[in-house]
């Protein structure tokens, strides 16, 4: 177990240099991959599974003391995200299979991505578990009910199509997980290091599967694809941090709930886009796997320099200038 351990630490440090290299073979071989965009829908239930295997009781006992913040976070990643993904998708004039990957990216709950970034953030961690945990509950629901709405004037959506698969995808490997977790804390806990490390490999094969997949379009785009979406979770971090400062909420719960709107669950939007539409409509969610860890590290990293500068001030000693 102390090689998982060891590994699991190795992952959190350099993950956006792993995530950049993983996604830099899959864009120039994508044929190292390829093979992995067939299991896209598999890998991501595996992600979820284990999610839910590492969930308690009491990670949600967070939504009782705070559901305030929590229902803030949902409200504005069911609401904000996707109206914004499609007014970039308008500005930019983006084909509407592409479109609709883009507003997908919008209306997928929050990326299990975003409790490792709120940790290295020096954020909230509760709060971002609690939230991911509750907008990925609501994500049959919700997630095909706006992208209905919002892409509707692209393609035509079948609603009970993308709420089954959602049900396939997310919510029944998540409640298979809470429940063997409940039943079985004692002996999970033997493998507690393996999880984290079994997850990780999982979301690095749903990003190399669907970035080879789309290696030739995005190539072809260039580097407007990755400014979209960055544009669209950068403005998650922007109203994060608008709310939180309207609510005169903290520090730390602050970069938890601008973590949880600006990233989303785009490797789900991915599956999603391949299994529904078109490989095009999987391109936002090939690009967003890149953008949000990228970026998301870089912001973490960020905020914990910050911190660490802060604690050198004030723990420098007074001099006594007499």
């Amino acid at each position: 177990m102390k090689y998982f351990s060891k590994f699991n630490q190795f992952y959190t440090k350099y993950l956006a240099y792993i995530v950049v290299g993983v996604a830099a073979v899959a864009l120039l071989l994508p044929t190292s991959f390829l093979w992995a965009s067939s299991h896209t829908a598999l890998f991501l239930q595996i992600v979820m599974f284990t999610m839910g295997l590492t969930m308690q009781p009491a990670d949600f006992v967070a939504v009782l003391k705070k559901p305030w913040q929590v229902l803030l976070v949902i409200l504005a990643q069911y609401t904000f995200m996707p109206l914004f993904a499609f007014l970039l998708a308008k500005l930019f004039h983006l084909p509407d299979e592409i479109a609709l990957g883009l507003i997908l990216v919008g209306c997928v709950p929050g990326g299990t991505s975003s409790n490792v970034l709120t940790y290295l953030a020096n954020g909230d961690v509760p709060l971002s578990v609690s939230a991911t945990s509750v907008s990925t509950l609501l994500a049959p629901v919700l997630t095909p009910l706006f992208l209905s709405f919002y892409g509707g004037a692209y393609i035509e959506i079948s609603f009970w199509n993308m709420f089954s698969s959602i049900i396939q995808i997310v919510l029944l490997p998540i409640l298979s997980g809470l429940i063997l977790s409940y039943f079985f804390t004692a002996y999970l806990k033997k493998f507690e290091t393996l999880l984290p490390s079994f997850s990780a490999s999982a979301v690095l094969l749903v990003l190399g599967g669907t970035v080879a997949l789309n290696s030739a379009t995005l190539l072809g785009t260039g580097l407007i694809m990755f400014l979209i979406v960055w544009l669209h979770s950068l403005s998650g971090y922007a109203l994060g941090y608008v709310i939180c400062k309207l609510f005169k909420i903290d520090r730390s719960a602050n970069r938890a709930m601008a973590i949880e709107i600006g990233v989303q669950n785009t490797g789900l939007a991915g599956s999603l886009g391949l299994a529904h539409f078109s490989p095009e409509t999987a391109l936002a969610g090939a690009a967003g796997t890149i953008v949000h860890t990228l970026f998301g590290t870089i912001y973490a990293n960020l905020c914990r320099n910050k911190d660490n500068t802060a604690k050198k001030v004030t723990s420098l000693p007074l001099t006594n200038k007499g």
